[in-house]
């Protein structure tokens, strides 16, 4: 059996639904930074490996407890009517969160101890799960659903209500949350730190994943709630006690720059971590996959052929160059000649050029998809964008010229005009411009590659993306 058909594949590209993944996942240096418990939110372009990462931190070590909690089914309508309705409204839904992330550090302490439940804490934690939620394991639907909550003398009772009423109602009168669920929380977070300390757990490590697929989109109430959960987030780095409870917050760049609250920027610099790779670590990331299916002494390089594409180009930088430089593009270029190759041959050992050549066009067609997912709940109406430049003909093209064919071809509910369409274009890497270099150099600025350049409105050369050419049916200009 030749080497692709024991490859058989790269992997999925939604994470999501690889199931072999940590068996050839890649340890960066974003892994030591959740890990530290100084991060409070995961940034990356979609695909750039946040799942993967979340899928990674789903297991318990024995330097922390774990677990990787998915936000695609949210009840997102249910948590907005638990707002606290005496805090601001950019802290409106800190005190649900923090109680949620509570029951659930709860829930993950009392899962591994299973039934061997030895002291009074550990025993009044079991009790108020299982009183609100039927078991030791809620999940993230039900835990805000309650209306009311039932205490009792074996769980949390008497520190948080100081008398006997068998509890507290959830809702308040005024349709938010009532105003004892912080200090039910406190007990909580109280009582999670006492049971590490018996257990000696040092560390419990809860990762907020594939919260886009829950939202299509970030208007004001979702906004408050992202926001809220992130404060909560930062919240539990304050709290004192010999465990450090790490919630991790797994968000996509574009949702992150749409937020607005007053300590984004602090957050930025000291608890985000941006996922982030290049040439390098991408080819790091495939030789990981191929050792885990040849064995340890196979790359990247036993499976080409070395032959150089047009222009002395290795084949690595040529598939490198269609990328928007994340995993998910790599695993889908490569697994589309893996599969020309061995409908070539099944016995292939090794990729030639015309395999990567004819690799192109399927690649590029599923990267336009990927930005209609992307670019296209930003601005319904992008094609039209790039259609003006399929009109251009060539990948490099004028501002006169583009604005010229994009006007002509922009429909009546377009509200984009030609240098807002340009903008949009470049902040999601369909277009780059051209920027001088030093003395007298020049070189091609795309937002993905040089995520801190910023838009330049006076550009005046730009170039649709590589891994467009072939969808877009554009031809190259050598001089350039």
């Amino acid at each position: 059996m030749g080497y692709h058909a024991q490859i058989g594949t790269f992997g999925d590209v939604a994470a999501e639904e690889d199931d072999a993944i940590l068996s050839y996942f890649l340890k960066t240096d974003a892994v030591a930074q959740v890990e530290s418990g100084e991060t409070i939110v995961v940034l990356g372009r979609k695909g750039s490996g946040k799942t993967a990462l979340a899928k990674y931190f789903s297991s318990s070590t024995a330097d922390y407890l774990s677990a990787s909690l998915s936000l695609r089914d949210y009840p997102w309508t249910l948590h907005e009517r638990r707002r606290n309705t005496g805090a601001s409204e950019i802290e409106a839904y800190v005190s649900s969160w923090r109680y949620l992330i509570a029951v659930k550090t709860l829930s993950v302490l009392i899962a591994e101890k299973g039934t061997n439940l030895q002291t009074d804490s550990q025993r009044s934690a079991y009790q108020f799960l299982y009183d609100n939620y039927g078991g030791p394991n809620p999940t993230l639907s039900d835990i805000l659903r309650p209306k009311r909550l039932k205490l009792s003398k074996t769980s949390f009772l008497p520190s948080v209500m100081g008398n006997s009423l068998g509890g507290l109602e959830f809702e308040s009168q005024d349709g938010g949350v009532s105003p004892e669920i912080d200090a039910l929380t406190d007990s909580l977070i109280e009582c999670a730190h006492v049971i590490c300390g018996q257990t000696n757990t040092k560390k419990i490590i809860l990762g907020f994943d594939e919260l886009d697929q829950g939202l299509a989109s970030i208007d004001n109430q979702h906004e408050r709630m992202v926001v809220g959960l992130i404060l909560a987030a930062r919240s539990f780095r304050k709290h004192s006690g010999p465990a450090k409870v790490s919630p991790v917050v797994y968000l996509r760049t574009d949702i992150w720059d749409e937020l607005r609250f007053s300590d984004k920027n602090k957050i930025s610099q000291s608890s985000a971590v941006l996922l982030e790779w290049d040439a390098n670590s991408l080819l790091n990331l495939i030789n990981e996959r191929v050792k885990a299916k040849l064995g340890q002494d196979y790359t990247w390089t036993d499976i080409e052929d070395e032959a150089s594409m047009r222009g002395s180009q290795p084949k690595w930088n040529h598939v490198v160059a269609r990328t928007f430089l994340r995993p998910r593009d790599v695993i889908q270029f490569l697994n589309c000649p893996l599969h020309i190759s061995l409908t070539r041959n099944s016995d292939a050992d090794y990729f030639d050029n015309d395999d990567i050549q004819q690799a192109r066009a399927p690649y590029s067609r599923y990267l336009k998809q990927e930005l209609d997912d992307e670019l296209g709940p930003h601005w319904e109406k992008w094609n039209e964008a790039l259609q003006a430049c399929s009109e251009l003909a060539t990948i490099t093209f004028s501002r006169e010229d583009f604005v010229e064919a994009y006007t002509r071809r922009k429909s009546s509910n377009n509200q984009v005009n030609a240098d807002e369409a340009l903008e949009l274009l470049y902040q999601f890497s369909v277009v780059g411009y051209r920027r001088g270099i030093g003395k007298g150099g020049s070189g091609w600025v795309f937002q993905y590659s040089d995520p801190h350049a910023g838009w330049d409105n006076g550009a005046s050369l730009l170039k649709v993306h590589l891994g467009l050419k072939e969808f877009a049916k554009l031809r190259e200009e050598r001089n350039n």
